[in-house]
């Protein structure tokens, strides 16, 4: 589960405005909006070019889109 309330926070402090993500995915502002709030999916290919723009590192990008998987591995 991507854990959006993090994403939308790194993307305030990166200074990744909406308009230039849409850009980047190629899709509109809308459908970026509707990915930060979770109303659609963020695909792995979305995810690969957030982490870019985003300059993530492993950690940030596992805390972010792969939260629930991470733990669970972890309690194993």
């Amino acid at each position: 589960m991507v854990n959006h309330a993090k994403l939308r926070g790194l993307m305030v402090e990166r200074g990744l405005e909406v308009n230039r993500l849409a850009s980047i995915l190629g899709i509109s502002r809308q459908a970026v909006s509707d990915k930060l709030s979770g109303k659609t999916s963020i695909t792995l290919t979305d995810a690969q070019a957030i982490s870019l723009a985003l300059d993530m590192s492993n950690e940030e990008r596992d805390a972010i889109f792969f939260a629930d998987a991470v733990k669970s591995e972890a309690t194993s």
